[in-house]
């Protein structure tokens, strides 16, 4: 009796690692963003409205031979890798919100990119003001970064990466946040 309860508890073991090998499916491979990056964050405001926080809802593009707007905008501290990066900030500078996407030229490197933005970037560039909340996301070739401080008005960071996935689609690597 021992003996058919053991075999039947390996086969019903054996059943199950089956069915959990078996029931996922590796997810379509992200394909590369084709349309214009200013014209994304435009996208991302119709997709996400930002009240009335006046910011320049057309991406401006960073100057990526200027070592010091690479490094001001993105945290990087070379445009190394970098195909194209436009930013969209408030229109007075003493408010701490900064969107920034940067389009790559390699995608191989997106972790690493990500990684050193979201490590480089000075959440303090502003006079007087810090953004408290920081996200930095990825989906293939692209990256966006946006801060944001709180008392501008709660989940900014958070309503923008969902509006950055419903503008790209499915988003790369982990979500790195701070706040």
């Amino acid at each position: 009796m021992k003996r058919i309860a053991s075999i039947a508890l390996v086969l019903v073991l054996l059943v199950c690692s089956f069915a959990a090998c078996g029931g996922t499916q590796p997810s379509a491979e992200v394909t590369p963003y084709e349309g214009a990056i200013a014209e994304l964050v435009t996208k991302l405001y119709d997709t996400y409205s930002l009240g009335e926080l006046p910011v320049f809802t057309e991406g401006v593009p960073v100057d990526l031979a200027d070592a010091d707007a690479v490094f001001a905008y993105t945290g990087l501290e070379s445009a190394d890798g970098i195909a194209e990066a436009v930013f969209s900030e408030t229109m007075m500078g003493s408010q701490a919100y900064s969107l920034v996407i940067v389009k790559l030229s390699d995608t191989a490197k997106t972790e690493e990119i990500k990684n050193a933005m979201f490590n480089g970037i000075n959440t303090r560039k502003w006079i007087c003001v810090e953004a408290d909340q920081l996200r930095v996301v990825s989906s293939a070739d692209l990256v966006m970064l946006v801060m944001a401080d709180s008392q501008l008005g709660e989940g900014h960071a958070d309503g923008l990466v969902e509006a950055f996935k419903t503008n790209v689609g499915e988003l790369t690597g982990e979500v790195l946040s701070r706040g």
